[in-house]
């Protein structure tokens, strides 16, 4: 078993303000949905420190792409585990290599309207 990384000095401001710079709602038109980036995504921490988090190895410039990424994205997938979650796969921009995963949950009353659950960074579409 590989040791857990340690982050370094981890400044998530940036990210934040990114995070908080998207559009809310961002519209994907193929799916005729509106996404929502809001709520809380556990009992201790809002949605917005959950996205940011040290392990989910974004940048700015990841985040700033995901409303353009969402209109083209590279692979949309049903979750395999839980119920009404989508996950886009975005292409990254620049050097990095991975795609860019957006996890969202379609509401069960209006089915055009969905939540941002996560987003991380992935090296494989599952």
């Amino acid at each position: 078993m590989s040791p857990k990384r340690k982050p370094k000095t981890y400044d998530p401001t940036d990210l934040i303000e990114a995070v908080n710079s998207l559009p809310n709602p961002m519209i994907d038109v193929k799916h005729k949905l509106s996404i929502f980036i809001e709520g809380n995504a556990r009992s201790n921490q809002t949605r917005v420190e959950h996205i940011v988090d040290y392990s989910h190895d974004l940048k700015v410039r990841d985040i700033l792409s995901i409303p353009e990424g969402i209109r083209n994205y590279f692979a949309y997938k049903k979750d395999p585990t839980y119920k009404n979650t989508f996950n886009f796969y975005i292409v990254r921009k620049g050097q990095d290599k991975g795609f860019i995963k957006v996890s969202i949950r379609i509401d069960d009353n209006n089915p055009q309207r969905a939540w941002v659950k996560t987003i991380f960074i992935a090296y494989k579409i599952k």
